[in-house]
C-alpha cells in the first residue's frame, strides 16, 4: 500500500557504522536532559486496553519481504513469519489520550542524537509509572501476543525497550530536520504508535522498504535519494492518536521524513520472545553508541540471562509468565 506523497522532502540517511559506532559509544553523559514528575501522571489499569481489531490494512508476511523460509524466525512447533501488520487500536481513546499526554510532559527529559532518531526518550519505562504497568498488562501482553502470533513479554533491554520519539520542522534552514535515519532495530517485535493526529503535522512519514535487507544495501544511494518516492518504499497509513504499527524491526529497514510543519509523537514499545529468546537479535553494538559502553554492558548481561532462564527473568520482574507455560519449565 503506497500513500499519496505531499510535496515536502524525504530524502533521508542511513545510520553509520564502524568507527563512528565506536566514536559515539565512548559518551558517559545522561541519558535524560530533565528530571521528571511521575507523581503527576494518571493511574495506569487495564480496561485502556482496546478490544480486539478489525482486518488492519496492511498486513505482510516475511516472503512478501523476500525472505526465504530458512531465514525466518520461530521453530517447528512456532511459526513466527508476520513482518509487518496495522495500523491497529492497541488502547482505547481514553488510554491513548492519558499515554499521549504522559509522552508530551517527558519531552522535557528528551535528547538530541542524531545516529538514529534525531531527537528521543530512552528507557522510559524506568521513567513512567504509566509505561511500566501497561507492558506487563496481562491483557496488553495477551492483545500484542495474539496479534503477533508468539508470546511476547517486556524486554530485559530496559534502555531500549519503550521509547519516545519527537520531531518537530525546524526553526530554520540552516537547522538539521528531525528524523529518523534508515535503518534496521535490534528488535524483533517493535509496536509503533502515533501519539498526533497526522492533521497536526506535514511530512513525518513513517517510511518502510518492502524488499531484503541486502537489497537495501545494494540500492542504498538510490532509495535514500528518491526516499519515498521509490517504487519499492511505502508509507505507514498512521492517521489518528493511538494508530499502532507492528514491524519486525530488526528485519525491516524503515525510516522517518522530516516534518516540515508541526509536531509528531511516536512512542515505540518492543517486546521480547522468551521462546525464542536465542534469535533476539540485538546486537551490542547497536545500543552502544546510545547507551555508552559500561551501560549497555549491563544491559547485555541482563539480555543474557532473559534467554538462559526466561521463566526466572519473569517471576523476578512481576511479569505474567502463563504464556510461557510447559515450554520455557524445562529451561530452568
Amino acid at each position: 500500500m503506497t500513500t499519496t506523497l505531499a510535496t515536502e522532502e524525504t530524502r533521508v540517511a542511513t545510520i553509520t557504522t564502524g568507527l563512528d559506532r565506536l566514536r559515539r559509544s565512548l559518551h558517559t553523559g545522561s541519558r535524560i536532559a530533565a528530571p521528571y514528575r511521575a507523581a503527576a501522571e494518571p493511574a495506569w489499569h487495564s480496561s485502556y486496553v482496546a478490544p480486539a481489531a478489525e482486518r488492519p490494512p496492511v498486513t505482510a508476511r516475511m516472503a512478501s519481504f523476500g525472505y526465504r523460509e530458512r531465514e525466518l524466525h520461530g521453530r517447528a512447533d512456532l511459526v513466527d513469519d508476520l513482518a509487518m501488520t496495522g495500523p491497529v487500536r492497541l488502547l482505547t481513546p481514553d488510554g491513548a489520550a492519558a499515554l499521549r499526554g504522559i509522552c508530551q510532559n517527558l519531552e522535557a527529559s528528551a535528547v538530541h542524537n542524531d545516529y538514529v532518531v534525531s531527537r528521543r526518550l530512552r528507557g522510559v519505562e524506568s521513567l513512567s509509572p504509566f509505561v511500566h504497568a501497561m507492558v506487563r498488562d496481562p491483557v496488553f501482553l495477551d492483545t500484542v501476543s495474539r496479534l503477533v502470533g508468539v508470546p511476547l513479554i517486556p524486554h530485559p533491554l530496559r534502555d531500549a525497550g519503550v521509547q519516545i520519539n519527537y520531531y518537530e520542522a525546524a526553526a530554520d534552514a540552516s537547522r538539521a530536520p528531525l528524523v529518523a535515519k534508515w535503518h534496521l532495530d535490534g528488535m524483533n517485535y517493535v509496536f509503533t504508535m502515533t501519539l498526533s493526529d497526522h492533521a497536526e503535522h506535514q511530512g513525518g512519514d513513517y517510511i518502510y522498504y518492502r524488499g531484503h535487507p541486502r537489497d537495501f544495501a545494494s540500492r542504498r544511494e538510490e532509495i535514500t535519494a528518491q526516499g519515498a518516492r521509490h517504487p519499492d518504499v511505502h508509507i505507514a497509513p498512521f492517521q489518528h492518536v493511538g494508530d499502532t504499527m507492528f514491524t519486525r524491526g530488526s528485519r525491516v529497514y524503515h525510516a522517518v521524513t522530516p516534518v516540515t510543519r508541526g509536531h509528531r509523537i511516536t512512542l515505540a514499545v518492543s517486546l521480547f520472545c522468551p521462546l525464542l529468546g536465542d534469535q533476539d537479535e540485538n546486537r551490542f553494538w547497536h545500543s552502544a553508541p546510545d547507551d555508552g559502553l559500561v551501560r549497555t554492558l549491563n544491559n547485555w548481561n541482563a539480555l543474557r540471562r532473559a534467554v538462559r532462564r526466561p521463566a526466572s527473568y519473569c517471576r523476578r520482574e512481576d511479569i505474567p509468565i502463563r504464556p510461557l507455560a510447559r515450554r520455557s519449565a524445562a529451561r530452568d
